[in-house]
């Protein structure tokens, strides 16, 4: 089990009341009351980028429909070894953590997600999705406005945190409250001259220059929640056992980030590899083996240490696959996919209807949900934020929480 870390040392309620945004208004009061259940605490979202293109005819299968399997002789998953969840769907075999996550009641599955007019680049359909804004123009993520609308004139140095190398247009906005980590162990200046040069260059100082005064303060705050995280994750263990790959092992930290009440409230992991256009067999099994791993690890961490029920989990892909396998016993760019939700009080099972393999646009699916529904209903719903104002428009919510 994770070791009990001492708030008050860990965090100085007194220096976080600074940095929190006003939709973190109980914080301060619930790290200074241990008496308070960690169900009364802020709840988190976790963003997992499936990049690539995830094929999500072979990850979620209709396997009883005979379109599918004649269109994938080769690349299709076999009736006799899917993982059967519902009356028209399984799951590919490699999927087994997910699947006792579905048949825990802990998993829900959202198909034909997609949106209209959809274009097949990788580049201009992620940033569709990470903006959640179809036109071109736009310079922010759907999250980075989210940041904004609550957090208005908050400084804030972490409110969400992506492990990556490339930072995500999620998060975009001109009052940037994120920050990209190739490596955790970014957040902690080396010993010696180096860091004791940092230490100086952010000790706060007012100049009488608001602009000077700010970048101070906000470098402050960062150094001095950087020092507590890397403390964090120094003392923190976990009774979980996470896989040795860097999709697993970024979700342990964040598992640790998340039972430490690290100020960051949104957090984004990626696993890329789904542009599977050749040999798809292998590896999107592979990918999917890692994927499953991962999330059920990160689940059942949560879950020990008693922080799932604060916790969301949300998947997305820029584009599913074309639905015919092409001659290199691959997939092409597609349109819709499927979207996978965990913990918190999702709503288990299938959300949305078997894809129609007899109506097609061209051999692409026609998808039947917006995503930015399912983002509206995250916004709204466990977020408790004003959806139409951070998406620009209103879009139909969905019945994704119990």
């Amino acid at each position: 089990m994770l070791p009990k870390i001492d708030r008050r040392k860990f965090l100085g309620v007194g220096a976080l009341s600074a940095t929190v945004p006003g939709f973190l208004g109980k914080t301060g009061r619930l790290l200074a009351d241990d008496t308070k259940s960690l169900a009364e605490r802020d709840r988190v979202l976790v963003v997992v980028q499936l990049a690539g293109g995830n094929d999500g005819l072979n990850t979620v299968i209709p396997f009883r429909d005979e379109a599918y399997h004649k269109a994938r002789p080769k690349v299709g998953i076999a009736i006799n070894k899917s993982l059967k969840i519902a009356d028209d769907f399984a799951l590919h075999p490699e999927t087994g953590e997910l699947r006792k996550l579905y048949d825990a009641g802990q998993l829900g599955i959202v198909t034909n997600v997609g949106y209209p007019n959809p274009n097949r680049s990788h580049f201009r359909s992620t940033e569709i999705w990470e903006a959640a804004v179809l036109e071109k123009d736009t310079l922010t993520g759907w999250i980075g406005r989210y940041f904004d609308s609550e957090c208005r004139g908050v400084v804030s140095p972490m409110l969400g945190l992506q492990l990556g190398d490339k930072p995500a247009m999620t998060f975009a906005h001109a009052k940037c409250r994120a920050v990209t980590l190739t490596n955790p162990s970014l957040f902690q200046w080396e010993a010696g001259s180096v860091g004791q040069a940092m230490d100086r260059l952010n000790k706060v100082q007012t100049t009488g220059n608001d602009q000077l005064d700010f970048l101070q303060r906000t470098g402050n705050d960062t150094l001095t929640l950087s020092k507590r995280i890397r403390d964090a994750l120094k003392d923190s263990k976990t009774s979980t056992e996470y896989m040795p790959f860097n999709f697993s092992q970024s979700l342990k930290v964040v598992a640790q980030m998340i039972a430490a009440d690290v100020p960051t409230r949104v957090y984004y992991v990626s696993l890329g590899g789904f542009d599977t256009h050749s040999t798809q067999v292998g590896r999107h099994a592979g990918l999917l083996q890692e994927l499953s791993q991962g999330l059920g690890s990160f689940i059942a961490d949560l879950k020990s240490m008693g922080h799932l029920d604060r916790t969301l989990v949300m998947t997305f892909s820029e584009f599913g696959r074309r639905v015919a396998e092409n001659e290199q016993q691959g997939t092409d760019h597609g349109t819709a996919g499927v979207m996978f939700l965990a913990g918190g009080p999702v709503k288990a099972g299938i959300h949305g209807g078997r894809p129609d393999l007899s109506d097609l646009d061209e051999g692409d699916l026609k998808f039947k949900t917006d995503f930015r529904s399912v983002y509206s209903t995250v916004l709204k719903e466990w977020l408790k934020a004003d959806a139409k104002k951070v998406l620009g428009s209103e879009f139909k919510t969905l019945p994704l929480f119990v």
